[in-house]
């Protein structure tokens, strides 16, 4: 017997954007303060697929977590790293859109909603990003790191980098699923999915700042294995002239990375590498941040 196909009226209504957001041991209330910045979104049609990869911090008993019915919590006691559970979020996504975030930053309270709308507008997008405003781990703003905001700026300098923040990604969902996360990546997955995509796809960002991102301290693994997966994608998908001007650029950069670290200087490459903050944009943040201490109080 044949399944009868319910009546359009009687489905369930689809949300216009599926959020993904892996995590291990985030820290309770980093997670709390992004979640957070999710429910006070102006765009409220959406849903959040947070994917626990085998967290032992308690995070996953947080009541805002699980109160919330658009957020689809799944648990795994093991982990299988950000790329696999990355794609598990894809393959559970019912949204039009699918939406990055990382589970210690923080949305503004557009950004949902300038991204989705900038994508009903602009049908040849595929994947877009945003500007960020760097914090560190007190919440204190740094700097804001700007993206070029058309394809051809963004992907300038496709053999070291793509100026696109992983944590602000929105894009179709069928882009998302014909370009999976490679799993053998551990580190710099977006530049490695990005380096593969680029010249069948089509990047956008906003200049605006649309989420606060935490500054993740330079280390010796994190810029060794970030260079290699991402030379990695290179090597297997571009030309050989390429592939040594990538190997031969992010080897001076990794270089200069480690020198950095050795003189303590680490903060002074973040520093470099974004603008002065304006006004506008701090008195949001600062108006952001006094929100999510009261609610945490």
């Amino acid at each position: 017997m044949n399944p009868v196909t319910p009546p359009l009226s009687n489905r369930p209504k689809l949300p216009r954007i599926s959020i993904v957001m892996p995590f291990r041991d985030p820290g309770a209330s980093y997670l709390d303060r992004a979640l957070a910045s999710l429910q006070w979104q102006s765009e409220a049609d959406w849903e959040l697929i947070a994917i626990d990869d085998g967290s032992s911090d308690g995070s996953v008993d947080l009541p805002r977590l699980n109160d919330d019915p658009r957020i689809r919590l799944i648990r795994h006691e093991r982990s299988a790293g950000l790329a696999a559970r990355l794609n598990e979020g894809v393959s559970l996504a019912r949204g039009r859109y699918i939406a990055r975030m990382d589970a210690d930053d923080i949305a503004f309270p557009h950004r949902l909603q300038v991204q989705a709308d900038y994508l009903d507008a602009h049908p040849d997008v595929d994947l877009m990003a945003a500007s960020v405003l760097m914090i560190d781990d007190a919440g204190a703003a740094i700097g804001v790191a700007t993206s070029p905001t058309d394809h051809d700026s963004l992907v300038r300098r496709a053999a070291l980098h793509f100026p696109m923040p992983h944590p602000t990604w929105m894009g179709r969902t069928a882009w998302f699923r014909k370009h999976p996360y490679d799993e053998r990546a551990i580190k710099a997955q977006d530049q490695h999915l990005l380096y593969r995509a680029f010249r069948s796809s089509r990047f956008a960002a906003i200049g605006q700042p649309l989420l606060a991102y935490r500054y993740a301290q330079l280390s010796v693994r994190k810029t060794l294995l970030g260079r290699y997966h991402f030379l990695r994608a290179v090597w297997a998908n571009g030309s050989p002239a390429d592939a040594c001007l990538s190997t031969l650029l992010h080897a001076a950069a990794a270089v200069r990375d480690l020198l950095a670290m050795a003189l303590g200087r680490d903060r002074d490459v973040i520093r470099r590498r974004v603008d002065t903050i304006p006004d506008t944009v701090l008195d949001e943040w600062t108006r952001l941040s006094a929100q999510l201490r009261a609610a945490r109080n």
